[in-house]
């Protein structure tokens, strides 16, 4: 028997354990450590809620292993992807009162927070494992025994963690494998209510008889592009999680036709030699009645340039979206995210420009406890961490310091990101929508902004004109009005008002819009109708403006559209929300003079 200051792991020395304890020893935890890292109810009901689909996925399977496991005095845990617990299912009063405060809910359970235990080495090696009595690194763990298994999103990540835990004086002759099993069965369910109607759905089995259960692997393809998987089909073909959002169906099955097949085909798999494979066609295909939109509406361009900018993030191609300051870039990045195979994860904005030098590396990467001088006692994950799953937005990324572009960079290619006074690296998985006013290239050649770091978040790049060219303004501000909850009310803007609002030159763009909106919004009765004695003095139209200035700007907004639509006065018309007479008499006079 090891005493407690044993730098080995009791019982079986596995390269597991051994690893694990040589990684626990690194993180400098001292074995015999009883403070540790605890959310605030505030932080913890912002943990829940942001892994609300998981939860509420997990509910019921973890409920059931609850039940299985009471006769052994064990609990049924649910951890965030680092080791935050969130819930925990089973009679935590049936065990000692050290071991039920640890284990509730707000208590972090990672590697580098408690050492060797089984939420998180189960992380650190994204696979299940068990750590029994004595080969928990902590003193204070060793009267416990745990089984957990990394729970996998459809899109690939690592989204949490299952976990059974327990006096380690009963026998856990099952237990892993059943927490295996409930894993699967999650992750399986996950799967399955994540298919959208126009999505493909195929199921492999290396056995023919584990079609149609929760043991069969689940590949989700959006036309050819494989957008979803449980971790029993990656196993299955022998391919790793980055694949989904790249790999494509005839890359995966070279040899089948993507149809529909009631009857499974066999097909040669390099991890199992033989597997039985059944593809489900889409219940709503493309170009069926009332299809849902496929992208958003991309308000100042005309075609399916939203459908574009989707099927492109979907596909990790990073966007850079240049434009005028508040002219709508991260308007644009919120839709495309809503739309995007990311919308389960969270649009998480940082703007480069606006958190000071000092802070923005701590910001975006995180920090250890204690790693800085009015560092949080807790810690901090950091926006990329924050973003994993969801959508990374870097507003004026054009005024990130150059020293902090090293680092971003190599997030982006290893996809890990280490914390602030942290000696291990943490796998992310997210998009990335950059926004600017600058002229990126223009940076490179001063040596202000790295060229590597441009190509790789610049791999497609669109231009928002300023909203006083937008070709459907009057469109975009009902629309608008619409969002901020206008319609709701029963308030209404007045066609006068909505055309006044149209013409002006707006400087500041969509936020500038935005703030005017609000206004009127908050002064407003209800189920009442706006008009242009409502608009703050500074917005409302003179008669000089009308004669003046305003006039060119009409007459130069006309002329750009026109252009844009090839001469076509009834399109031009349509997309300025006036008569075709308008047009011909606004022609006519600029003839004229």
């Amino acid at each position: 028997m090891q005493d407690n200051g044993s730098a080995t792991p009791a019982g079986r020395d596995t390269p597991l354990l051994s690893d694990s304890w040589s990684r626990s020893q690194l993180y400098g935890l001292e074995r015999t450590a009883d403070d540790f890292p605890r959310l605030a109810k505030g932080e913890l009901v912002d943990l829940i809620a942001s892994n609300a689909r998981l939860q509420q996925l997990s509910q019921p399977v973890m409920n059931g292993l609850a039940r299985r496991m009471a006769d052994k005095q064990a609990v049924v845990v649910l951890s965030d992807a680092t080791g935050w617990v969130m819930h925990t299912f089973g009679n935590l009063h049936a065990m000692q009162k050290a071991q039920r405060v640890a284990l509730a809910p707000g208590n972090l359970w990672s590697e580098c927070g408690r050492g060797t235990n089984a939420i998180g080495t189960a992380l650190a090696i994204d696979d299940s494992c068990e750590i029994e009595g004595r080969q928990h690194f902590l003193a204070s763990n060793q009267d416990l025994y745990c089984a957990a298994m990394p729970l996998q999103a459809p899109d690939g990540r690592v989204a949490g963690v299952l976990d059974v835990s327990g006096p380690a004086h009963f026998a856990h002759t099952d237990t892993l494998a059943w927490v295996q099993a409930a894993a699967k069965q999650i992750e399986y369910l996950w799967v399955k209510q994540s298919l959208h109607p126009q999505q493909w759905l195929v199921s492999v089995h290396p056995q023919l008889g584990k079609l149609d259960s929760a043991e069969e692997g689940l590949l989700v393809f959006s036309d050819n592009l494989l957008t979803a998987a449980n971790r029993q089909a990656l196993i299955a073909l022998g391919i790793s999680s980055e694949r989904v959002g790249s790999a494509t169906f005839s890359q995966l099955f070279p040899t089948l036709q993507q149809s529909p097949n009631s009857v499974p085909l066999p097909v040669d798999s390099p991890r199992h030699g033989r597997l039985y494979v059944r593809l489900r066609a889409p219940a709503q295909r493309a170009g069926s009645a009332a299809p849902p939109a496929a992208g958003p509406v991309v308000p100042f361009s005309g075609g399916r340039d939203g459908e574009k900018m989707v099927r492109l993030l979907n596909a990790g191609v990073s966007l850079c979206i240049h434009g005028e300051t508040g002219c709508g870039k991260e308007f644009i990045s919120q839709a495309l995210h809503r739309h995007s195979r990311w919308r389960e994860g969270k649009f998480v904005a940082i703007n480069c420009a606006a958190i000071p030098e000092s802070l923005i590396e701590s910001e975006l990467f995180g920090y250890q406890p204690g790693a800085f001088t009015g560092a949080s006692k807790n810690g901090y994950i950091g926006k990329i961490r924050e973003a994993d799953g969801g959508v990374l937005f870097l507003d004026e990324i054009g005024d990130m310091p150059l020293a902090l572009q090293t680092r971003l960079l190599r997030v982006l290619q290893e996809k890990e990101v280490a914390p602030l006074g942290g000696s291990r690296s943490w796998p992310v998985n997210f998009a990335v929508i950059c926004a600017t006013h600058r002229n990126l290239a223009q940076r490179v050649a001063d040596g202000e902004f790295r060229e590597d770091l441009l190509y790789r978040l610049q791999e497609f790049a669109m231009t928002i004109p300023p909203l006083r060219q937008w070709p459907a303004l009057p469109a975009f501000i009902q629309r608008l009005w619409h969002e901020l909850g206008g319609d709701a009310r029963g308030i209404t803007l007045a066609p006068a008002l909505v055309t006044t609002l149209a013409r002006h030159p707006w400087p500041g763009n969509v936020r500038q819009l935005r703030s005017v909106l609000k206004v009127l919004l908050a002064l407003a009765d209800d189920h009442t109708q706006l008009d242009n004695d409502d608009l703050p003095a500074e917005y409302r139209e003179t008669e000089h403006d009308a004669g003046g200035e305003r006039q060119k700007q009409d007459e130069r907004l006309i002329a750009e559209t026109l252009a844009r639509y090839n001469g076509n006065i009834s399109k031009a018309a349509q997309a300025l929300g006036v008569a075709r007479s308008t047009l011909y008499r606004r022609g006519a006079r600029a003839g004229s003079e």
